[in-house]
């Protein structure tokens, strides 16, 4: 089926070719997520499009869910669960499962004290912006979504922000101690695993790494920061 992405205008190529390679048209729109959001929205309404929202979407978050389900397959005494949110979808899909399959699993969100927006929306039980800064575009949402946030406050224990330097040195932990190439979203639970230590000591922590499309120049950037 033909299928039309829009993206920021200064996206990662590493996730543009990968995405082509898939046989989708790319369009770039906007200066970020949202603004890009916004634009396939209108090109939906004008041209009549099957619009898949990034969150609003109960088919996307089943979709995602799947790795949860995974995670128990392969892990079922697990105690925490540590997910990334951008839109949330990942999040709620996590959710759901772990408190329908195991309802003992803590569900612990993350998201970049640079991008808040999803945070500030669970926290304070509606829909709030904020402004979006960080490096990690799988977290850079300005909004948050009905469908995710109202699953969201049903299911998650504990909601936690991370800045950016712990972000960075996520990364580079991933690389150095499994040879794992992390993308800042992905970077997140580990991050915010750091951050819990002490609270998380002697649990069974399972991180969900949603991706590891982290361009070389941003690599060559956090090896830099590590290296100053």
């Amino acid at each position: 089926m033909k299928t039309t992405i829009v993206v920021p205008e200064d996206s990662n190529p590493t996730k543009i070719a990968a995405i082509r390679t898939l046989g989708a048209e790319v369009l770039h729109h906007g200066a970020d997520f949202d603004e890009a959001r916004e634009h396939v929205e209108e090109l939906s309404k004008k041209r009549g499009y099957r619009y898949v929202h990034s969150a609003n979407e109960p088919l996307l978050i089943a979709g995602v869910a799947t790795y949860a389900l995974e995670m128990l397959e392969a892990e079922p005494d697990l105690d925490t669960v540590l997910v990334p949110v951008g839109g949330g979808s990942g999040a709620a899909g996590c959710g759901l499962v772990m408190k329908t399959l195991a309802p003992h699993v803590q569900v612990i969100a993350v998201q970049a004290e640079a991008a808040p927006a999803a945070y500030l929306s669970w926290r304070e039980g509606q829909l709030k912006k904020a402004e979006c800064s960080t490096f990690a575009e799988g977290l850079a949402t300005r909004t948050g979504f009905d469908l995710t946030q109202g699953m969201l406050r049903q299911y998650l224990d504990d909601f936690i922000l991370v800045g950016e330097e712990e972000l960075r040195g996520a990364i580079l932990l991933f690389l150095e101690k499994t040879g794992t190439l992390a993308e800042g979203a992905g970077a997140a639970p580990l991050a915010a695993a750091v951050k819990l230590r002490e609270r998380l000591q002697s649990k069974k922590v399972g991180l969900v790494l949603s991706g590891g499309n982290l361009s070389l120049e941003k690599l060559r950037w956090a090896l830099r920061t590590k290296e100053s």
